[in-house]
């Protein structure tokens, strides 16, 4: 046997041995493999998919778990990092259809372990849907869009008047604090003129009994209250006499206004 025969025989086993450790610790081979004779190519191992390593996943959770120093509860966390709080059902709510719609919407389809289809409506549900949109939203697009004219409208109106309402009020506004400054100065007026009137009695008295009478005597308070009510009843005689001044040039004009309606001559009578 030639030296090319043995050394072709010796890589050839020992690739073959290669690949039977391989595939049986390591990898996976695939269906394409190639063929070279009744022996598999060297080019096998480039195809061949390798086997998910489960001690470096259980090293990698025990380095995540060491890693974790938040404290969290374990739902906390999964909410933390985008995924759903647990991985498998603890309440009974958590198989309803509304809980899982929930889970697919917050965290994609890979939170829930079902197909994604159960999240559509059933016939009977768009039915359901259906009558409530028809007993909810009774009127057309069209009808609803003139409500909402006719709403627009209206505020707008309102709007309109209550701007022309405040214009007004405005335009009387200087008016009004003429007024009011008027009223406050006539309070004023009257109070300085009944503090003037109260010092004159004050004054009439100590003249009538005395300088030396003091102000809390019981004479001094009652001979006071005697003059304001001789003032009380000269103001109460002017305002009736005004009154009466007042009511008698209000008959005059009034007789005075009849005399001329009595003199006029009708448009009936000929002018002579």
């Amino acid at each position: 046997m030639s030296l090319k025969v043995l050394f072709n025989l010796n890589t050839s086993l020992y690739i073959r041995r290669q690949n039977i450790l391989n595939s049986r610790y390591f990898a996976s081979t695939t269906e394409k493999d190639v063929i070279v004779g009744n022996e598999k190519s060297i080019y096998e191992t480039a195809e061949e998919t390798p086997i998910y390593d489960f001690e470096q996943q259980e090293r990698n959770e025990e380095l995540e778990r060491k890693r974790n120093k938040s404290r969290l509860n374990p739902q906390h966390r999964n909410m933390l990092l985008g995924q759903r709080p647990y991985n498998e059902s603890i309440e009974w709510f958590h198989n309803t259809v509304k809980y899982k719609k929930r889970m697919l919407g917050r965290y994609g389809i890979k939170a829930v372990e079902v197909p994604a289809g159960f999240a559509w409506p059933t016939p009977e549900e768009v039915e359901d849907m259906k009558e409530y949109e028809r007993v909810a939203y009774p009127y057309s697009i069209q009808e609803e869009w003139d409500k909402i004219k006719e709403k627009n409208r209206k505020e707008a109106e309102a709007i309109k008047a209550r701007e022309a309402d405040i214009s007004q009020k405005m335009a009387k506004l200087d008016k009004w604090i003429n007024d009011l400054n008027s009223r406050l100065a006539k309070k004023e007026a009257d109070i300085l003129q009944a503090k003037k009137n109260k010092e004159r009695l004050i004054q009439e008295v100590r003249e009538q009994l005395g300088y030396a009478v003091s102000v809390n005597d019981e004479k001094f308070k009652a001979a006071m209250a005697e003059k304001e009510k001789e003032q009380k009843k000269i103001l109460k005689m002017a305002k009736k006499k005004l009154k009466e001044e007042k009511m008698l040039a209000k008959s005059a004009k009034v007789s005075q206004n009849n005399e001329n309606v009595t003199t006029v001559p009708s448009s009936d009578e000929p002018i002579k």
